[in-house]
């Protein structure tokens, strides 16, 4: 029987393998968080230093990245609330060194994340993972909202982002 990496203290090598195995996602879900370079730095560490911290509270009701999903909307979530708070506000334009490509498909992508950018924290979280090609079952597992609420806001969001790509 194989041992799960959380059912015991990680060692630093079991740690830096699930960042590694897990690094896209941390750094796709920042991405769409942060105001800047320096603020998408910021985030990204705040993630890897929590799942660090919090690395026992998995308690293996689900995958790994199910639970690495969730802890990092929620720290990103978390310092979004704290710059509402301190009114700090910038556009997700200034973004623009962490994806320079400037082929049209990069340009899609830019247009597509500053849509994303406009909408709510929580239409942004699952629209995010929507993208990362989950089910709505994992969605649901993640936000901790039912199936069926899933699929209504995805398509009342991709609404949103339509009208946007209209305007």
């Amino acid at each position: 029987m194989s041992q799960h990496p959380t059912s015991h203290t990680l060692s630093e090598r079991e740690f830096l393998d699930i960042i590694d195995n897990n690094s896209s996602v941390i750094t796709r879900i920042c991405y769409y968080y942060a105001q800047d370079t320096d603020d998408f730095n910021d985030l990204r560490q705040d993630v890897i230093a929590n799942i660090w911290a919090y690395r026992d509270s998995f308690r293996g009701d689900s995958a790994i990245s199910t639970w690495i999903y969730r802890l990092t909307l929620n720290t990103c979530i978390s310092a979004l609330r704290k710059r509402k708070q301190k009114g700090v506000s910038v556009s997700l334009e200034t973004l623009t060194d962490l994806h320079s490509d400037t082929s049209d498909t990069a340009g899609m992508h830019r247009e597509l994340y500053r849509m994303i950018s406009r909408l709510s924290p929580a239409d942004k979280a699952i629209i995010l993972l929507w993208l990362d090609d989950l089910s709505y079952d994992n969605i649901s597992d993640i936000i901790g909202i039912g199936r069926n609420t899933v699929a209504t806001r995805l398509r009342r969001i991709k609404e949103k982002l339509a009208k946007m790509a209209e305007a």
